[in-house]
């Protein structure tokens, strides 16, 4: 999404303990679990990269109150299809600006969902067809995993796992992109 944006960037794999902080902040709403994990990434690299711009992001995909992980494999991505179907469920993307580490913005936004009532061969075809196993919620909306939904309520900018345009305007308040 950066890049169709147009923002130039470079991908650094964080050194972060994702699950021990998970289990920490498990208590707390999943609006501020994403963003606290999406701060959690950036703080190291922005450690390791002094004067950089750092972005960190982190999404969940929440039914009721259960979280749904990414599953890792096609036989459970059909199982998480399976439940999603014909419900209403959430998206929670959380994403951060880090400098010299210190957090310059954060930002979190929810995305409500309703999945079609799909057949099991429907769902069967989608994961042969697209291998959703390590996107939240076993889907990828960016392409054909958008035709499992009969709406969304909010940015599918979000579903796709990044808030973009409060994180461009962001961005741009910070004078770090413009269109000159």
């Amino acid at each position: 999404m950066l890049d169709e944006a147009g923002v130039t960037f470079e991908v650094i794999v964080s050194s972060a303990d994702e699950d021990s902080i998970k289990n920490q902040i498990s208590s707390l709403p999943f609006s501020d679990q994403v963003t606290i994990l999406a701060k959690a990434k950036a703080e190291p690299v922005s450690i390791q990269n002094p004067n950089s711009i750092v972005i960190g992001g982190d999404q969940m995909c929440v039914l009721g109150s259960e979280l749904l992980h990414k599953p890792g494999s096609k036989e459970k991505a059909i199982e998480s299809l399976k439940t999603l179907s014909n419900q209403i469920h959430h998206q929670h993307s959380g994403v951060c600006i880090f400098k010299n580490n210190e957090c310059l913005w954060e930002y979190s936004e929810t995305v409500e969902l309703k999945m079609h009532n799909l057949t099991e061969q429907e769902i069967i075809n989608y994961v042969e067809l697209e291998n959703p196993i390590n996107a939240a919620g076993s889907y990828k909306f960016e392409s054909l995993g958008c035709n499992l939904f009969e709406y969304i309520d909010g940015s599918s900018h979000t579903v796709r796992g990044m808030p973009l345009l409060p994180l461009l305007n962001a961005l741009r308040s910070l004078n770090v992109i413009s269109l000159e």
